[in-house]
């Protein structure tokens, strides 16, 4: 049954089905207190494909804000929101954001580059969890799905459903955490 209900929601992003389920929360890392008292679960170190299909460690971007975007290429608000997220990666040229669309199909790495050449997405770099083991970790319930990691690798936002990441909010939000010192 492993990765059953994260097959069974592509294939209903497949047929055009959207929806939003509450976020959940909790991590395989515990969690730790920030300045107003409110605990926030660490991400844990999940293992990705970058675009040359080369395994790496999340833990390669410690001490980034790190926006990570479970997406599928049959999934039209997951494609729709490839669009904010290369605007949200392109408006922090220099900072220490990184934003990881990260593809949830069993394809190779260079359908996923194809995939964002159509759609003209400068600012993103492809990245696929080939066999799932990723959104197993972090507990996928369907896509997309997103997590916004503050720099000390804590998880601030988890996010089910689909993102306008363009909006003045995100841009105040990003801001805040890119001037936090990491712990």
């Amino acid at each position: 049954m492993k990765g059953w209900f994260l097959k069974t929601a592509l294939a209903a992003a497949s047929l055009g089905l959207s929806y939003m389920v509450p976020a959940g929360t909790g991590s395989a890392q515990g969690t730790s207190p920030n300045s107003s008292g409110t605990s926030f679960p660490y991400m844990p170190d999940i293992r990705l494909n970058d675009g040359s299909g080369i395994a790496f460690n999340l833990s390669r971007y410690k001490g980034a804000v790190i926006v990570l975007e479970f997406w599928s290429t049959s999934c039209g608000p997951c494609v729709r929101d490839l669009d904010s997220l290369n605007h949200l990666q392109g408006d922090f040229p220099g900072k220490p954001l990184i934003v990881i669309p990260v593809n949830e199909d069993p394809v190779a790495i260079l359908q996923v580059k194809a995939a964002l050449a159509r759609q003209k997405l400068n600012f993103l770099k492809p990245y696929a969890d080939p066999n799932g083991a990723a959104a197993e970790v972090l507990n996928l319930r369907g896509v997309p799905t997103s997590f916004v990691v503050d720099r000390s690798g804590r998880i601030v936002m988890q996010l089910e459903g689909p993102q306008n990441w363009n909006g003045a909010d995100y841009e105040k939000r990003m801001n805040f955490l890119l001037q936090q010192t990491p712990q």
